[in-house]
């Protein structure tokens, strides 16, 4: 008889599967570099063989009056150290499981194992530190002055941000991805309006703009579904959201200088 309920319970089992136990957690900061390819190597190949482009803004940036060390940073400096990631954050994962859980419905034996994970947080240098210290510079320096500039670039950095977070989704495995044209796009909109309404620095304006609302939207917003999802290394401002930040930096940089030649 004891037999026979234990057959029946098993057949329930299978069809009403295990609850999944609670995994634990560990969060603990590190400190580490780690150099990797980028993701995207046939486009950081592209972006070599645009090099005159490249050099092309630099000289213009140069001639407008930006300092030569921002200019050769902002053209270069991200694009060549896009391989380089510093590691900031631990996360040791503790999922317990139990093996043979439905062997274990006819003879219930208190087995209970515990697999152990690991999720590394990084931040990517030309992805994330540079944009990051860059878009600050620039917010003191032609932004931060002006009241009704501030206002709207902080409205316009929200409605960003929002937007790109949106559009964005965690990809296991590799990171959080999102549509390269978006950022750039929402970028020179709001640069135009800026540029229109309160003769706003376009370089200082759009540079920051797309930068941050793009690790903001993208990758900051995004953190707990990382956590909750990812194993393994994530670069914050690598993997799909690099390319949007440099190509929206490159955007900003031939917008400021087409306004400086134009006007």
């Amino acid at each position: 008889m004891a037999l026979l309920n234990g057959l029946v319970t098993f057949i329930n089992s299978m069809r009403n599967p295990l609850p999944v136990m609670p995994v634990e957690y560990q969060v603990r900061p590190r400190l580490g570099v780690r150099f990797s390819l980028p993701v995207h190597l046939i486009l950081f190949i592209g972006f070599l063989l645009i090099s005159p482009l490249l050099l092309f803004v630099f000289l213009v940036l140069v001639s407008i009056g930006v300092n030569p060390l921002l200019a050769l940073t902002l053209t270069l400096g991200s694009l060549l150290t896009s391989y380089i990631n510093v590691t900031i954050v631990e996360i040791t994962y503790y999922t317990p499981f139990a093996p043979f859980g439905d062997f274990m419905k006819l003879f219930p034996i208190p087995i209970v194992m515990q697999r152990v994970d690991k999720l590394f947080i990084e931040l990517n240098v030309g992805g994330a530190i540079i944009p990051v210290a860059v878009s600050i510079y620039l917010i003191l320096t032609y932004l931060i002055n002006n009241t009704a500039v501030m206002a709207l670039f902080i409205m316009s950095l929200i409605i960003s941000s929002f937007i790109n977070w949106l559009d964005s989704r965690v990809i296991p495995g590799i990171g959080v991805a999102l549509p390269t044209a978006l950022p750039v796009l929402l970028t020179l909109t709001f640069t135009l309006i800026a540029t229109i309404l309160f003769r706003a620095n376009p370089l200082g304006f759009s540079y920051s703009l797309g930068s941050l609302s793009t690790l903001i939207g993208a990758d900051l917003l995004n953190i707990g579904r990382v956590v909750r999802s990812m194993r393994g290394y994530v670069a914050i401002g690598g993997a799909g959201v690099f390319d949007g930040i440099y190509i929206t930096g490159l955007a900003s940089l031939v917008l400021a200088s087409l306004y400086r030649v134009l006007i």
